[in-house]
């Protein structure tokens, strides 16, 4: 099977179903994306032209993609994000064609009449359409008519697992991996670990992430006085750099994952976490409660409120039974729900079913 992918190649997410599709023995895998990003022996890549350095240049690429579809003659394009490289997919007029939704493609986009018809445009062009989880699947049926499929972004259960507790260390650590945008709300976090940490010196938060608000959140813990209790590890990129990425994450006591809307549509890094059976502090927006179960795998608290975040954590903090019993929870949910090997089979096999019905019809 000769299969491009169309994505954002400087996207950790993306990176990840190229690296899981290239390791698939009967798949010849070519990925079409500007020149960003980790590049893998395995896999052929095709560069997008960068021309004004905005949104415009996905429109002046759709002669380029043409170009490389010819040359390629694949069997099957998968495109990454609807609004983008869905498109340009669309209008090659490719097929078979796989488009997958993820998120602020489908909640955000439509807001704007263009974009909603750009969307609905493309998804007409597709013989099918993916999300990754239960709500996105909900909003994809006002864009399209399509049978929609839900195929989980899960998570290595055999590298994401749980520490073997050596010894006990008095210092609990805190955590969260986001990038550091309003959406995310780490203000929220950063002001509830200020209200514990009066009352328990004992813990220590570690944030891991970049972004533009990293200047206004360091002035903040230096404003409320916990600056020294605060690590800030900047972006660390868990395809490329692994080790490091899995060290900080088996490290956190407590996750917490407080975005504020309703595009984070999933929240990969809370299930990475469970997988790692720490209990998770989530806020319910998206599609977050549908991956923490609330009192089971982890904590739902109110968006934008410090409050309710740090009462979850008091919780936390001063029950470690609890604190073992919902990361357990989490870790058998991930086992069962969230298995990448079995996500990745469930996507070859829909890819397989395109190609057949495709050719059928001709």
């Amino acid at each position: 099977m000769k299969l491009i992918i169309l994505g954002e190649n400087g996207s950790v997410h993306v990176q990840k179903w190229i690296k899981a599709i290239s390791n698939v023995s009967e798949i010849e895998l070519y990925v079409i994306s500007f020149n960003r990003g980790l590049q893998l022996s395995n896999v052929k890549y095709l560069y997008l032209k960068q021309i004004t350095g905005t949104k415009l240049d996905y429109f002046l690429n759709v002669f380029v993609v043409k170009k490389y579809i010819k040359q390629v003659k694949p069997d099957l394009i998968h495109a990454h994000y609807a609004t983008s490289h869905g498109f340009l997919a669309a209008f090659s007029n490719f097929k078979p064609l796989i488009i997958t939704g993820w998120g602020a493609d489908i909640f955000d986009s439509p807001k704007n009449l263009f974009m909603k018809l750009l969307l609905q445009f493309s998804f007409r062009s597709a013989n099918a359409i993916t999300v990754l989880s239960q709500i996105t699947l909900s909003e994809m049926i006002k864009l399209t008519n399509k049978k929609v499929e839900l195929i989980p972004f899960g998570v290595d259960i055999s590298i994401f697992k749980p520490l073997p507790i050596s010894t006990i260390s008095p210092l609990i650590k805190i955590g969260t991996i986001r990038t550091l945008t309003e959406k995310y709300g780490v203000e929220y976090l950063i002001r509830a670990f200020a209200i514990v940490e009066k009352k328990y010196p004992n813990i220590q938060l570690e944030i891991v992430g970049d972004g533009p608000l990293l200047g206004f959140l360091q002035n903040l813990t230096i404003e409320l006085g916990v600056q020294q209790k605060v690590n800030f590890h900047g972006y660390v990129n868990q395809n490329s750099d692994f080790e490091h990425y899995i060290t900080l994450l088996q490290s956190m006591d407590i996750f917490a994952i407080l975005s504020i809307l309703d595009s984070e549509t999933f929240g990969v890094a809370c299930v990475e976490a469970s997988a790692c059976a720490i209990p998770v502090i989530a806020t319910s927006v998206g599609g977050l409660p549908e991956v923490i179960n609330n009192e089971v795998t982890g904590i739902i608290v109110p968006p934008k409120n410090a409050l309710a975040t740090a009462n979850a954590l008091e919780r936390l903090i001063t029950n470690e039974t609890l604190r073992k019993q919902l990361g357990a929870n989490g870790r058998h949910k991930v086992e069962q729900y969230y298995n990448w090997e079995h996500n990745t089979q469930q996507m070859v096999q829909l890819y397989q079913q395109v190609i057949t019905n495709n050719s059928t019809k001709r």
